[in-house]
Formats: C-alpha cells, sequence, structure tokens
C-alpha cells in the first residue's frame, strides 16, 4: 500500500537534527584538564593559562632580597648621620644633598633625602644660628614643593635646577659660618712670647687619671711656655667660675676651658651652664688673656645642651676646640670600635673616657693647635 506524501514529509523532518539546535544536557561535556600533564602535546596551550615559570619565584626573591638590601642601607646612612660629630656636620649634609640632586636632575621627586636630613638636624639639636636656620627653612620649603608636584613631572623638571642651586648655596653658607664658629675672628692679645702663661681650667679630662697627669702636662713638655694645671675631678661649671680669682692670680695670656659634662651629669640646667662658661670667659677677657672652649660632647646622637660651646663660640667669638678631641679618646679605648680591637698599647684611653698618657699626647696636640692659630 502505498505511503501518502504528506506522511512521507513529516517523518523526514522528524528524523533530520538541525545544524544550530542545542546538544543535549542528558550528558555534561568532559572537563577541562586541570593538570598540565592530561592536556596533549598537540594542542597548544593559552599562555594566559598556562603554569608560571619557575623562574618567576626567584625573581620575587630577588626583588624581595632587594627591597631589603636597600632598606638596611637607608637605615646605615641614617645612623651614620645621627653619629655624625659636628666637625663633619656640614659633610653629612651634602651627602644628602649629593643623593638630592641626583635624583632630582632625573626627574624624580627627590623630597625624600631632604626630609631625612633635615630630621637629623631636628634630633640632633644643631646649633641655632643664622645659616643653620636659613638652611632649614630652604630645605623645608623644598620638600614642600616637590611633594606636592610628585605627580607633575613637567613641574619637578622646570624647578629641578632652581632648586638644587638654592639648597647648595645654603649649604656654602653653612660651611662658611662653620669654620667661622671655630675659629676666633675677634682681635687678640698684642703679643704673646714664651714666657706667657697658659691655665688650663676643667675637670678629671683636665686634672688627669693617675698616674697620667692630664694633657696640661703634655702641652706644658710641648710647649715652651709655662702650662699650670688647675683641673679638679667632678668640678661642673659653678665650680669653676668659682676658681677664676685663683686662674687670673698666674696672670695668664690663654685660659683654656673644659667644663660642662658634670653640669649635664648632675642635672644642671643648660641656661645656668652657658651663664658660667660666658661670665668665665668674660673675667678672663677683662684680665687680658684669651678662652680657648673645649667642646664637650653629652650623647653620641642626641645632644641635650643643643651644641651649647658652639653656640657661646658663636655669640662670644672665642676658638672652639671641637668635641672630636674627646670622641676620639672614647673610640680608641677598650669600651667601643675600634679601640676595642686594637692592642691596650695603642689606646689613647683605659678606661673608655679618661685619656692615658698616649691620649693626653693627643689632646694637647689640638690645643697647641688652637694657641697657635691665636698668635
Amino acid at each position: 500500500m502505498p505511503i501518502p506524501k504528506a506522511f512521507m514529509n513529516d517523518s523526514s523532518q522528524r528524523d533530520r537534527v538541525p545544524d544550530d539546535s542545542e546538544p543535549d544536557r542528558s550528558t555534561p561535556p568532559n572537563p577541562p584538564p586541570t593538570n598540565a600533564s592530561e592536556i596533549p602535546a598537540n594542542v597548544p596551550q593559552n599562555p594566559s593559562t598556562a603554569p608560571q615559570n619557575a623562574s618567576s619565584v626567584p625573581g620575587r626573591l630577588t626583588s624581595s632580597a632587594l627591597r631589603i638590601l636597600r632598606t638596611l642601607v637607608i637605615g646605615s646612612v641614617v645612623a651614620l648621620s645621627l653619629l655624625a660629630f659636628p666637625s663633619v656636620l656640614p659633610w653629612m649634609i651634602a651627602g644628602w644633598l649629593v643623593v638630592f640632586s641626583v635624583l632630582a636632575w632625573k626627574e624624580r621627586p627627590a623630597w625624600v633625602p631632604l626630609a631625612i636630613c633635615l630630621t637629623v638636624l631636628i634630633i640632633r639639636l644643631v646649633p641655632r644660628t643664622p645659616a643653620m636656620l636659613g638652611l632649614g627653612i630652604v630645605l623645608l620649603v623644598i620638600i614642600i614643593m616637590r611633594f606636592r608636584n610628585r605627580q607633575n613631572p613637567a613641574a619637578l623638571t622646570r624647578w629641578a635646577i632652581p632648586f638644587i642651586i638654592v639648597a647648595w648655596a645654603a649649604w656654602g653658607v653653612v660651611v662658611w659660618e662653620h669654620q667661622s664658629i671655630i675659629i676666633c675672628n675677634r682681635p687678640h692679645f698684642a703679643s704673646f712670647d714664651d714666657s706667657d702663661t697658659i691655665v688650663c681650667v676643667g675637670d678629671s679630662l683636665t686634672d688627669g687619671m693617675r698616674p697620667d697627669l692630664g694633657y696640661p702636662d703634655a702641652l706644658d713638655k710641648m710647649l715652651p711656655n709655662p702650662v699650670i694645671n688647675e683641673g679638679f675631678s667632678g668640678i661642673a661649671t659653678r665650680q669653676g667660675l668659682d676658681l677664676m680669682p685663683r686662674v687670673l692670680k698666674h696672670n695668664p695670656k690663654v685660659v683654656v676651658i673644659e667644663l660642662g659634662g658634670h653640669d649635664f651629669l648632675k642635672g644642671h640646667s643648660r641656661a645656668s651652664t652657658k651663664a658660667n662658661l660666658v661670665q668665665m670667659i668674660d673675667l678672663s677677657r677683662e684680665s687680658g688673656a684669651e678662652v680657648i672652649l673645649m667642646e664637650i660632647p653629652r650623647g653620641f646622637m642626641f645632644d641635650p645642651f643643643a651644641s651649647l660651646e658652639r653656640e657661646i663660640a658663636y655669640e662670644k667669638d672665642v676658638q672652639l676646640i671641637a668635641d672630636s678631641w674627646l670622641r676620639e679618646i672614647i673610640l680608641m679605648s677598650p669600651i667601643a670600635p675600634p679601640g676595642m680591637w686594637m692592642s691596650p698599647s695603642s689606646r689613647l684611653s683605659d678606661d673608655g673616657i679618661h685619656s692615658n698618657p698616649r691620649g693626653s699626647h693627643v689632646i694637647a696636640q689640638r690645643v697647641a693647635d688652637a694657641i697657635a692659630m691665636l698668635k
């Protein structure tokens, strides 16, 4: 029996599956391979989904090591800046200015080195002299301007050279003032011959620790002039001021003052210490003597008396012996490197603070150099 034509068309249409029909959801698709070993060798991998190269791990470790090293280097440089003696303070500032200049020339914001330098100066309580205050203001202005324009490359480039010039100009004024503080610029005595007396006033650092007789004894052997030791262990500036009538009876042409350490140790104020030292200077000059003031360090990083002797030297124009004279004694002793690594015969101190005969000779040479500058 023949099949109707219409039925044949319907059946063929039911048997034919369209090309764009959706897949059968009853059978889940094969999951993608999760392990690189499951991917056939002839199937290219997508770089974005491929496992990271093992070399990236050492790369991350190297980057972390470099960051740690950079932090350690910066921390060490900051510590060295805080430890810088007042005598090398301008060169510490110059080091940070070099870093700033290089970074600014490379169009970097470069405000961080100046901020570190300014912070160190504040912590060190440097003398509040005009040049130092001027440098502080210049650094602060540059820090603010570079920080505000840190996202503006055009402004960083435009102001780089002017800021570098201004910063170094302010530093040059600081260097000039730093040297003028140390050197006495006032008219000295009319004459100074081999018979003129030198009197040294101070505490145990002048008196000496027996059997050593202190630097005045070494100075007496070094110079043709008579040198009188008026040092007494443990005295502060108040007792030193009381000694002035006795000192002036020797009719000295030069008075060397080494006092102020025990004022700090005994809790005396900075103001009273300064007043006593100024009176000692005035009394010496009224009698016709010139004064040499020895700077006393009261801390390696922080000076609680805020550069007292430098302030007095600036205001009274007296010859100053920088505090490196005592720091050298301490560093060349058994309590600090490099002295602790040296043989006892090479050290300048046996107890870490008072000079031995070798140390007294070193101090005496510094005093002799200061006296020569007054002639």
